[in-house]
C-alpha cells in the first residue's frame, strides 16, 4: 500500500512536543480523504490521538453525498478516538445562501467570496484559537503537484507567520498522481460516492466552477433555488445579468448563462456518464474482444498488476493510468472500424472542448480544505 514519503521526511525533521497539534482539513473529496488516511498512522507514531484534530468547513451548500461521506469519516475517527470538528463562519450561519444574499452577488472565479469567507476564515480562525492557547499548529492538506500547471511547484510544506501567531502546512500527497489517490482509497476506506454519481469534484452543490458533467447532474430543487437567487440579485444590479455559471463561448457569447439554460446546455453537450476518452475506448475494446482478453494484454505487458480489479478501469471507477493510454490507442487502431474509431474520436474532441471551457480550476484547495 502506498505511503507518504513526504510526511515521513517532514516528521523526522520537525521538533514535536506535547504542545504540537496536527489539524487535518477535509472536504469530503478524494485528496483530503487520502491525506487523512495515509497521515493518521504516521502521526500516531509521534503523538497521541488527542494531538490530532480533523476539521470540516461547512458551507451549507454541500452535496448530500458529500455529507454522507463526512459522516462516514466522522464515525471512523470516533473509533480512533480522534476529535472531529465542523466549522462555520458565524457571520453566515446558513452558509452560502446567507453569503449570496448579503453580498447581493454570486461568487465568481475572480472574487471567490465563498472560499475566502466560508472556508478560509473559519479554518484560519481555528488555527489561531489553538495558537492563542500555546499550541504549535501543523495542518495537513491534500494538494497534489499534478493537479494543474499552477500547482506543479507546490512545496512539501509552507510556513505562515503573522503578527502574533503562526502555523505550518504539510502537503503529504503532493507527489501522488490521481491514479495513486483512487487506488489507495480503493484499498482502504473507499472512494467517495460522489465520484460514482458522475461528479468530477465534490463539496458545494454546485461550485460555480463545476464542469459541465457535474452541472448536468444538478437536482431540480437546486436549479429552482439558483433561478430564484438570480431574480433576487437582479433587483440590485439593473445593468448586469447575475449568473452563477459564467460561460463565455459560442452559445453564450456574453458569458451570461441563466441556470436553466446552462443546465440544458450541459445535458445536451457534455453528459458523458463520467467516462473519459480512454475509459470509453477501453470499454469498447472490452465489449468487442472480451474483458478477460483485454485484461490479459495489459497484464502481459506489465501495464497493470496481475491482481488488478480491471473492471474498475472499464467502468470508470478508477481513471485509466497514463501508462495504459498509449496501449489502449494501439489496440484500438487494430481492432476498430473507421466508423467506430470516428465516434470515439468525436467523443475525445468534445472532451477537449470541455477542458478548454474549464481552463480555470477552482482553487479551494489552496485554503487547506480539499
Amino acid at each position: 500500500m502506498k505511503q507518504s514519503k513526504i510526511l515521513k521526511k517532514l516528521l523526522n525533521n520537525t521538533t514535536i512536543t506535547e504542545k504540537t497539534m496536527f489539524v487535518i482539513s477535509i472536504s469530503g473529496g478524494k485528496d483530503s480523504k487520502a491525506t487523512l488516511i495515509v497521515s493518521i498512522p504516521e502521526l500516531l507514531k509521534v503523538v497521541t490521538s488527542s494531538q490530532i484534530k480533523v476539521i470540516f468547513c461547512d458551507t451549507g451548500w454541500e452535496k448530500y453525498s458529500t455529507m454522507q461521506e463526512i459522516n462516514f469519516i466522522k464515525n471512523r475517527l470516533d473509533d480512533l478516538n480522534i476529535e472531529f470538528k465542523t466549522l462555520k463562519n458565524e457571520n453566515y450561519p446558513i452558509g452560502m445562501l446567507d453569503l449570496i444574499k448579503d453580498k447581493k452577488a454570486f461568487p465568481t472565479r475572480d472574487v471567490k467570496t465563498c472560499t475566502q469567507l466560508l472556508k478560509m476564515v473559519p479554518a484560519v480562525d481555528y488555527y489561531k484559537s489553538l495558537n492563542d492557547i500555546g499550541l504549535d499548529v501543523i495542518t495537513l492538506v491534500g494538494k497534489r503537484r499534478d493537479e494543474s500547471e499552477d500547482r506543479k511547484d507546490i512545496k512539501d510544506f509552507d510556513y505562515y507567520k503573522y503578527r502574533n501567531w503562526k502555523y505550518t502546512i504539510f502537503h503529504p500527497i503532493a507527489d501522488w498522481t490521481e491514479t495513486d489517490v483512487y487506488s489507495f482509497l480503493d484499498e482502504t476506506w473507499g472512494i467517495p460516492q460522489s465520484y460514482f454519481n458522475g461528479n468530477s469534484r465534490v463539496g458545494c452543490d454546485e461550485c460555480f466552477q463545476a464542469d459541465l458533467k457535474s452541472i448536468s447532474l444538478m437536482s431540480d430543487d437546486k436549479i429552482n433555488q439558483m433561478s430564484e437567487l438570480e431574480c433576487y440579485i437582479s433587483q440590485f444590479h439593473r445593468d448586469i445579468n447575475p449568473t452563477f455559471f459564467f460561460r463565455r463561448n459560442s452559445t453564450f457569447p456574453d458569458g451570461f448563462a441563466p441556470i436553466k439554460e446552462i443546465v440544458a446546455y450541459a445535458k445536451q453537450k457534455h453528459n458523458f456518464n463520467n467516462h473519459t476518452f480512454h475509459t470509453r475506448a477501453l470499454k469498447f475494446l472490452a465489449d468487442k474482444l472480451g474483458q478477460k482478453s483485454v485484461r490479459y494484454k495489459f497484464v502481459q505487458y506489465g501495464y497493470v498488476p496481475d491482481k488488478t480489479n480491471f473492471s474498475k478501469y472499464v467502468n470508470g471507477v478508477l481513471p485509466v493510468p497514463q501508462s495504459m493510454q498509449f496501449h489502449i490507442e494501439l489496440i484500438l487502431s487494430k481492432n476498430s472500424l473507421v466508423r467506430e474509431r470516428g465516434e470515439l474520436l468525436r467523443f475525445q474532441f468534445l472532451e477537449e472542448l470541455e477542458k478548454e471551457d474549464m481552463n480555470i480550476k477552482c482553487d479551494c484547495e489552496s485554503y487547506n480544505l480539499l
